[in-house]
């Protein structure tokens, strides 16, 4: 009796995406084929899915496109430290500096103990000239990470 696999597995084309297919393994053989060419177009993701899709897109350097997937994670979860950091990095790429300073203050108040998000702040703030707070924001980043 033969063994088939059902497959579903993400496309690439887009978050969401997938492609159903099966596989028969026997005797070595293990050709991936696609149940008729069916792409889902819509699968429910969670905050998780978002942020990792976004934090490839970084890496890519697609910021805008980033932008984009940390939204849909704040869209699941509006509370999210991580997403609104994440999106602040994006922004702060772009050159977005004010942008990315909103999504700072809204990542701190979610969690106001992220050493790296107020060291973030203090980079784009002295980006814009604002030294001093910059300075501050650093100092703060600094101090929450050596555990002061």
């Amino acid at each position: 009796m033969a063994k088939i696999y059902i497959l579903c597995y993400f496309t690439g084309e887009q978050p969401g995406s997938l492609r159903l297919g099966y596989s028969s393994c026997g005797r070595g053989e293990g050709n991936m084929k696609t149940a008729e060419n069916q792409t889902i177009s819509r699968v429910s993701l969670d905050e998780e899915t978002y942020l990792r899709y976004g934090d490839e897109m970084m890496f890519r350097g697609q910021f805008d496109e980033a932008v984009q997937q940390y939204d849909r994670a704040l869209e699941i979860q509006a509370d999210s430290a991580k997403a609104w950091h994440a999106k602040a990095n994006a922004l702060e790429a772009l050159g977005k500096y004010e942008e990315a300073l909103t999504c700072y203050d809204q990542a701190l108040n979610c969690d106001e103990g992220d050493a790296e998000c107020w060291f973030n702040k203090g980079v784009t703030l002295k980006k814009l000239g604002r030294n001093k707070d910059g300075a501050a924001c650093i100092d703060t980043g600094v101090h929450i990470a050596m555990g002061l």
